[in-house]
């Protein structure tokens, strides 16, 4: 490095010189602990995430927030300084309802599931179907030929 001395240190911390092992590796519990190193969206994604942790993982408050800011310090290395668009769950929750709707159904209930979920019955079948199609795609695989 033939740089001044700032620009070295800068470019110690560049995602190419310091990998995440590295960051992490580099932080003690002083670090971890105080509060003014964390900006407030990392500090946010952290509590969001040792709050999971404890709740569904059942881990111990003092390893929840370890591992939350292990995976927040990765996908700050990975994404920093980038304006990132994080899409809303919908998506996700969708899918699993057409999922447990496709489970449900037994070939004649498409009414009780239709009043149990607020859909149509229209909204049942095309489920149903589009459902069908994606089992038998991961089941059966497809030939390399032009439709």
């Amino acid at each position: 490095m033939n740089g001044s001395p700032k620009e070295e240190q800068l470019t110690l911390f560049d995602s190419g010189v310091m990998s995440a092992s590295q960051v992490l590796d580099g932080m003690n519990q002083d670090l971890r602990n105080d509060a003014r190193t964390w900006p407030s969206l990392l500090a946010e994604l952290v509590d969001v995430l040792a709050d999971h942790y404890q709740d569904r993982e059942k881990a111990d408050p003092e390893k929840a927030m370890t591992m939350a800011q292990d995976v927040i310090v990765v996908i700050a290395h990975h994404l920093g300084g980038r304006s990132v668009y994080l899409p809303r769950d919908d998506r996700l929750k969708r899918a699993i309802r057409d999922s447990m709707i496709h489970r449900a159904f037994d070939g004649t209930n498409h009414l009780a599931l239709a009043r149990r979920t607020g859909l149509t019955t229209t909204q049942i079948y095309n489920i149903i179907e589009r459902q069908r199609r994606l089992r038998q795609d991961r089941l059966q695989m497809k030939l390399p030929f032009p439709e």
